[in-house]
């Protein structure tokens, strides 16, 4: 089965939104064995909709589209799709329901013409009901291609397709595919590579993707023979036994989490260059509070002596981009939210502000867990989100290994 995407909106092509659907629904096909064909992002203009589409249809077998579904003008996919395939607009009761419900529930009166004209539904098609917002997607069948319709807010495009999108895909797959996704911490993407060959080569047959991140990378395992995936599967864990995350984590941040409730123990953080993004990866895991009391965002040196006891000879002699200062913000953090274990980040994530001394991508990690504690120079390249996210990255994977019992030098 060849799978097309289409984006539809003119903020994509303006670059006023990032489509992240795209990311997404590449991310969702991959785990069941599948990499769209094509993929094209179009204006919310009728006719470039139908061309896009056109050209989509020659090339794949299954075409989705996201975006141009909702009650207001320029929301126009179901208009120009329906008309280019001859199939006029019919109230759908289901989704009529829908949708009276929705507005109902947002208490704003009288339900206008343009809100219920998200439940007209081509004619033959299937509404495919939206819990998390007012326009239901759409499922065509036309000849032997099919089309789905899915709303453009990633909001309500995500459960969507892994509620109802994802079922009719894998009913249509051309045989049982059977696949694996592991994350793999701390190793570089190269590193990865080079450590699979051997898995690969004892596996005829087993399909091998990676994908890279700063905190990890993806491996991907695809074959249709389950036992060629028992063997691989068995293979990589054995491998990457020290790096893998566990399967219910997603995140080195998840994981972090998990561990430290497993072992009774909480964890504080004192930032500086990051400004709070460590903090915002933990606390984007349910739960977190249990074993995260907070932070410090100690930007200013006068907040690192104010809020983390950091001392002025220490700013002093060695400036707060050191090891020293790293140190005592360190210890600030975990004496004063009471932790076992805490992580300090200081650094110059650029683009200026960097010296011949103290070059920019210049950071000093420093992590504590338990009696353990380390505080390490490192040298990142890139642009300064980028020496943010290998900071968060590199500070998060040093304090799983400890936890982990690693004992680092």
């Amino acid at each position: 089965m060849k799978i097309g995407v289409l984006c539809i909106g003119d903020e994509l092509l303006k670059g006023a939104v990032i489509n992240t659907n795209l990311a997404y629904i590449g991310q969702r096909l991959l785990e069941i064995g599948v990499m769209p064909e094509l993929c094209l992002e179009v204006p919310d203009e009728p006719h470039e909709v139908v061309s896009a589409l056109e050209y989509a249809m020659k090339h794949a077998d299954f075409i989705i589209t996201s975006g141009g579904l909702g009650p207001t003008a320029d929301d126009l996919t179901k208009q120009a799709i329906a008309d280019h395939l001859n199939l006029p607009l019919e109230l759908n009761p289901e989704a009529e329901k829908a949708v009276r419900a929705r507005w109902d529930s947002l208490k704003r009166g009288p339900l206008p013409l343009n809100f219920l004209n998200q439940a007209y539904i081509p004619r033959g098609a299937e509404a495919l009901l939206n819990s998390f917002g007012s326009a239901p997607g759409i499922h065509i069948t036309a000849g032997t291609k099919r089309i789905v319709m899915l709303p453009g807010p990633p909001s309500e495009l995500h459960p969507m397709f892994d509620r109802q999108l994802l079922p009719i895909l894998r009913s249509l797959l051309d045989g049982r595919i059977y696949t694996r996704l592991f994350h793999i911490s701390g190793v570089p993407e190269s590193r990865v590579e080079e450590r699979t060959i051997p898995i690969i080569q004892a596996n005829p047959g087993l399909s091998v993707a990676y994908c890279a991140a700063p905190e990890f990378v993806k491996l991907f395992l695809k074959t249709s023979d389950p036992d060629c995936l028992a063997r691989a599967e068995s293979m990589v864990r054995s491998e990457f036994a020290a790096e893998l995350l566990h399967d219910s984590s997603h995140t080195v941040a998840e994981e972090i989490i998990l561990l430290l409730k497993e072992r009774s123990c909480a964890l504080a953080l004192a930032e500086s260059c990051t400004g709070g993004l460590i903090a915002k990866l933990l606390t984007d895991v349910p739960g977190a509070s249990e074993v995260f009391p907070g932070g410090v965002v100690s930007y200013a040196n006068q907040a690192k002596r104010e809020l983390l006891g950091v001392s002025a000879e220490t700013l002093e002699k060695f400036g707060a981009v050191s090891a020293e200062c790293a140190a005592e913000m360190l210890r600030g953090a975990a004496e004063r939210f009471h932790t076992d274990c805490a992580i300090a980040v200081t650094g110059i994530a650029g683009p200026d502000g960097g010296t011949p001394e103290k070059p920019v991508g210049l950071v000093y990690i420093g992590v504590r867990c338990f009696d353990q504690i380390l505080v390490r120079e490192h040298r990142f390249r890139g642009s300064r989100s980028q020496v943010r996210e290998r900071t968060a990255a590199v500070a998060l994977n040093t304090l799983r290994r400890m936890l982990l019992g690693e004992k680092l030098s």
